[in-house]
This record gives C-alpha cells, structure tokens and sequence, in this order.
C-alpha cells in the first residue's frame, strides 16, 4: 500500500480527508488503522513529501506489527498466566510508581550535610573496605642524558625547601614537562604504576614519601603524600558521594512508605476498606 499525495497533502494541512469521514487506512487481519489514528502521528510542521514518507513507514511498521502479534496470539501455549491478568498487573505497577516518583520529586529533601554523612561513615565503616590499594600523590617523568643534572634535580626534589622546589617547578615549565597532581583527591595506585613501571615504585606506594626512580636517560620523581591498603577502610573522601546516595535512598523509601500507611490510614478513617467474614 502506498499514501497518495492528497492524502500527503491532508498530513500536511491537519485536515480531514475530502470525504468527512474516518475512513479506513490499513487493515491487518480483523484490526484497522483509521486516518484519525494515523493523523495523531504526523508532525505538524512536516512539508507535504515528509508527511507521505512519515505516513508510510508507519503504516508498514504498524501491519508488521499486527500481523506479527495476530501469530503469537494464536501460538499462546494454553498454560501459563493470563495475559490479561499481566497486563492488568503490570498498568496496576505503573501507576502506582508513577504516582510515587511524582511524590518523591515533589516531597523529597536531597539536602544532605557534612555531619550526617560523616556520621553514617563512622556508623558502616566495614562497609567501605577497599579493593585496591589507593593513593594522594604527585609524579613527573624528565628524559635527561646528564646525570649531574637528574642528581642536582633529585637532591632538590628530595630535601628541598619551598625556594627550591619552585626552582623544580619552574625548569619542568622551560621544558614543558607536565606534573601530575593527584594530592587532592584519591585514585587507585595502579594508575601511578601504569605510568611508572619499575618494581621499586611499590616500596614508595606502601611507605609514603618521595623517590627518584632512573632507568637509563629518564627518571620519575614520584611523591605519595597519603597510602591506604587494599582491604582497609576507605578514606571518606572517596565514599562520600556513595553515601550522599545512600541517604538520600533511605529518605525516599520511608517517604513512600510513610504515604501508603497514610492513606491507608485515611482509607480506613473513611471506612473504604474493610475485610468481610468468611
């Protein structure tokens, strides 16, 4: 079947067809697809082409459907749930969540403090075990074939006052030499042992502190400022936003729940609901 272009042009226009009438589209077995049905789906700002090729795909669409759905009707095994019951079960869930979800957007306080947090991390502690090894550190990595210069860049680095280390900072800027400064939030320690793969960079990991790690014309300055082991506690930083979700989700379930005794209640009050003997 294909859409005339009058009827491309009544798409166009939001009118009815010439006739007056709610004529017929498509038929697929005993359902119709009428022109009202059709017209609901065509957009209104649509040019008179557009409209013909929107209108033809579905009316494609909906009698593959309709046959497709016509055969699986009629191969429903005779066991199993009702369909119908489904269905009713299913809109009865919709509604009722769609209900509470309003309830939750409009009723739901989201502001969470510092110190209910904080005490909802002292109270789980062992909930927040770590999987990996976590870390607040710095690191940079010089290619230098003069090794007087990596050890005058080393005792710097190492032992250096605030004078000194801004000497350091300012000769990686000369050379474009980027630091990565992740003192202020946590990451997992692979990630530094990603970019430093030496074997010794485990000992710094575990013992905190600054090393100069050479492997030929290149060398890592690495600093770890704060370690927390694999299997510990972790530090709240890390689960903070975790646990801001997990307040907030204990918010919402009492507030759903204290809404269905509610009105169950009220239901009760008004005397909506009641049991009968048997």
């Amino acid at each position: 079947m294909r859409v005339t272009a009058a009827v491309a042009t009544s798409f166009y226009a939001c009118a009815a067809p010439d006739d007056g009438l709610d004529r017929p589209i498509a038929r697929a077995f005993d359902q119709v697809l009428h022109w009202s049905d059709l017209r609901q789906v065509i957009p209104v700002d649509a040019t008179p082409k557009d409209s013909a090729a929107f209108a033809q795909q579905y009316i494609d669409s909906w009698m593959h459907q309709q046959v497709v759905l016509h055969t699986a009707e009629l191969n429903q095994p005779d066991q199993g749930m009702d369909m119908e019951a489904q269905i009713e079960d299913y809109r009865r869930s919709l509604v009722i969540f769609n209900y509470e979800q309003a309830l939750v957007d409009q009723k739901l306080d989201t502001a969470v403090t510092g110190a209910e947090i904080e005490a909802y991390y002292e109270a789980h502690r062992t909930d927040f075990e770590l999987k990996d090894d976590m870390i607040r550190a710095r690191w940079f990595k010089v290619n230098e074939a003069d090794r007087r210069v990596i050890r005058r860049m080393e005792q710097r680095f190492i032992s250096g006052g605030g004078e000194e280390l801004r000497e350091v900072e300012v000769w990686l800027a000369q050379r474009g030499v980027a630091i990565i400064d992740r003192s202020s939030s946590w990451i997992p320690a692979s990630e530094l042992k990603a970019e430093v793969q030496q074997d010794a960079v485990q000992d710094v990991i575990v013992s905190d502190g600054k090393v100069v790690l050479v492997d030929g014309t290149s060398a890592w300055f690495v600093e770890v400022l704060e370690h927390r082991s694999r299997n510990s506690v972790s530090p709240l930083e890390l689960v903070r936003p975790d646990i801001r979700a997990i307040l907030l989700n204990q918010r919402k379930l009492k507030l759903i729940a204290d809404m269905r005794r509610s009105v169950y209640e009220q239901a009760q009050k008004n005397q909506d609901v009641e049991t009968f003997a048997p």
